[in-house]
């Protein structure tokens, strides 16, 4: 049976929704689209993007992709809106996983000389961007505009932070763990540590390969640093703490945010 998807963009002023429909070619009114006005000011991105797929699925989506106001085409990327979900989707197929590993040079007795992958089921599909890096305040400072590189692989049993700009996932498969935690700077970072403990547990794995895009807006760095500091220390070992506890309950490890 073939899934439905729609995509969820959150915006928060006209002139930022209004761009990213023209550079998309898009009306605004397509069934596919749910677009999300947060009217908070000052809060996270967490609660809004929340609020889009909790939309998405009343309308019957089996897979939510979500994409921030400010990703546009990637020249390299898919053009239009349907191709990019399409894209999405398919990084949602079981995908295959290196699993073992040679640990000499040339590879030494016992080790296979094809078969060093698994093939596994995928929890979510994340996209990368071009442009502008998303960095934390720190790091914004210190590599000013410098361009990332990125690792488009998938990934089983490694925490990673995961970005939820340009992410696909089924959420009736994910529930709460799929949940966006409502703290500016850390809403995607802490659901993606709480989110691949579960998934790891349950044997899938993150694929980051989904489709480019264009990251066309750098956030200012004296309120993103104001916003980090709160939690930075706590944030350092936080990944540790979430993929070592000895429950595998949601509300345990979701209680062990600083929050």
């Amino acid at each position: 049976m073939t899934e439905t998807w729609k995509i969820v963009t959150p915006w928060v002023n006209g002139a930022e929704i209004d761009a990213f429909l023209d550079a998309w070619g898009v009306k605004g009114d397509e069934d596919w689209l749910v677009l999300h006005h947060d009217t908070r000011a000052n809060g996270s991105c967490g609660q809004p993007k929340n609020e889009g797929v909790a939309e998405a699925v009343r309308q019957g989506a089996d897979i939510v992709v979500i994409l921030d106001g400010d990703c546009y085409p990637d020249p390299e990327g898919e053009q239009s809106l349907i191709k990019l979900a399409e894209r999405h989707v398919s990084s949602l197929q079981p995908q295959r996983v290196e699993s073992y590993l040679s640990v000499t040079n040339p590879p030494s007795r016992g080790t296979p000389y094809v078969n060093t992958g698994l093939l596994r089921p995928v929890a979510a599909s994340m996209g990368f961007w071009t442009e502008i890096g998303d960095y934390c305040a720190v790091r914004q400072l210190a590599h000013r505009s410098a361009p990332m590189t990125c690792s488009r692989i998938p990934i089983f049993g490694q925490y990673f932070p995961l970005c939820g700009m340009n992410l696909a996932f089924r959420p009736n498969d994910w529930k709460p763990w799929c949940d966006f935690i409502d703290v500016p700077r850390f809403d995607d970072i802490w659901m993606g540590w709480l989110w691949q403990r579960e998934a790891y547990r349950r044997g899938y794995c993150f694929n980051l390969a989904g489709p480019m895009i264009r990251h066309a807006r750098q956030s200012n760095v004296w309120k993103n640093l104001r916003a980090e500091v709160r939690y930075l220390e706590e944030t350092d070992t936080l990944w540790s703490e979430i993929a070592l506890h000895d429950s595998d309950e949601y509300d345990d490890l979701r209680g062990l945010l600083p929050c």
